[in-house]
């Protein structure tokens, strides 16, 4: 297994600095216009000659070849029958959602990224079908293994999986408008696992069947020779933090799930902070894993009238009814959310154990978990003896060297006394 080492100091906010208000920070989508630097950096290209997805390998080749890093996809419209797969080093460059790319086939994959450093910006991507069909296997961006990709500025739509990052891959999602990606069973706007650190800040997601959907490495097979699902050996844990975003319903998908998750198995980390979650039937379920929930804005809840409106849920269970190794949500911080104006009689107050009335809106559901902390009250039946807290890393976005860097932080120990 390759090892990744990532070091960064991070500098605390100034005094008197104020906050910035959940949801993006800056405009958000293909349209936006490149920054002067961006300009000066992307003058030196190569340009497709055509509009299929052999005209673009083949200026991809070119220009890795050549030493260009940038390739430009111009205005127009263009039909995919195949993968483009992108050797390191290289940014695709479209011209905002004029850059139009289509798969062809329900089962085409759009880009696989081959090498470590690149970059999509500037393009708008749709998929086979942007409705629940399950024939929709269609994929836009998949890094795996790969190093500092970024994606960007971009639009994704009706894909079965819009972007997936996995085998220890480390990314950046930004700035994109990431919708309808409502493939039953599937649709997913970003797809983390198997060891793979990826930022996601700054977007728009609406209608995905769930916006982020985490998991860690499990070996697939496993069932079948011992009854439960165990994980990889040699594996980092996965890590991803969704930060900045904002998120809209996803009622058009068949049972409206929650939103932002982490699937049994995913005994990694995360953080979900300074979002704005809105018109959902359940925002965050978390399944297993240790992290933090904070600085969020819960608006509106609302959904199918027949099961509960559910803010954050934190429980164990098992992946299709089959026990995974070791699964628990652990050492998690709940703190300074905010829950507005919401459908029905408002938001029920304080824990709710194991599961929500129908019908009802809960800022919190609590089941089978250890050391969940609401508003900095140790939650009492999550209550685990034993030392210190899981570190929760934290990274750093992006910088024009185009690397992303990570640095651990310590969190305190476990909160005494009792809980809401």
């Amino acid at each position: 297994m390759k090892k990744t080492a990532f070091l960064v100091l991070l500098l605390p906010c100034a005094l008197g600095a104020t906050a910035p208000a959940p949801g993006p920070r800056g405009p958000v989508g293909p349209d936006v216009p490149l920054s002067d630097p961006e300009k000066e950096r992307f003058a030196r290209r190569l340009g497709a000659e055509g509009r299929t997805a052999a005209k673009v390998q083949a200026a991809c080749e070119r220009a890795a070849k050549g030493g260009v890093g940038v390739v430009l996809l111009p205005a127009g419209e263009y039909l995919f029958e195949a993968t483009v797969r992108v050797p390191g080093g290289l940014t695709l460059l479209g011209e905002g959602s004029k850059s139009l790319i289509k798969t062809k086939g329900k089962e085409t994959h759009l880009f696989s990224v081959e090498g470590d450093r690149v970059r999509f910006t500037r393009l708008s991507l749709h998929g086979a079908d942007a409705t629940p069909s399950a024939a929709n296997d269609s994929y836009g961006i998949e890094a795996f293994g790969k190093r500092d990709v970024r994606v960007d500025h971009c639009e994704l739509l009706g894909f079965s999986y819009a972007t997936s990052f996995g085998s220890e891959a480390t990314a950046q999602v930004d700035h994109c408008a990431i919708h309808h990606n409502l493939r039953d069973g599937l649709g997913y706007g970003v797809a983390i696992y198997s060891g793979a650190c990826v930022l996601v800040s700054d977007n728009d997601f609406s209608q995905n069947r769930h916006s982020l959907a985490s998991n860690g490495a499990l070996d697939w097979s496993s069932p079948k020779r011992l009854g439960r699902y165990v994980h990889k050996p040699g594996v980092r844990k996965t890590h991803w933090e969704f930060v900045h975003n904002r998120v809209g319903s996803n009622d058009l998908s068949v049972y409206e799930l929650c939103a932002v998750d982490t699937h049994p198995g995913m005994d990694g980390t995360f953080v979900v902070e300074n979002n704005v979650f809105n018109s959902l039937r359940h925002a965050i379920g978390i399944r297993d894993g240790a992290g933090l929930i904070r600085g969020n804005v819960f608006r509106n809840l609302r959904g199918k009238p027949f099961r509960p409106f559910i803010a954050i849920s934190i429980g164990s269970g098992t992946h299709n009814r089959i026990p995974v190794e070791g699964c628990m949500p652990r050492d998690i911080e709940v703190a300074e959310n905010s829950f507005l104006s919401t459908a029905g009689e408002g938001f029920l107050d304080g824990l709710i154990p194991g599961s929500a009335p129908a019908g009802r809106a809960a800022k919190y559901v609590v089941g089978e978990a250890e050391n969940i902390t609401v508003e900095g009250k140790l939650v009492p039946q999550t209550r685990k003896e034993r030392g210190g807290r899981t570190p929760i890393p934290r990274l750093q976005e992006m910088g024009d060297d185009g690397i992303l860097k990570l640095r651990e932080s310590r969190p305190e120990a476990p909160a005494k006394g009792g809980g809401q």
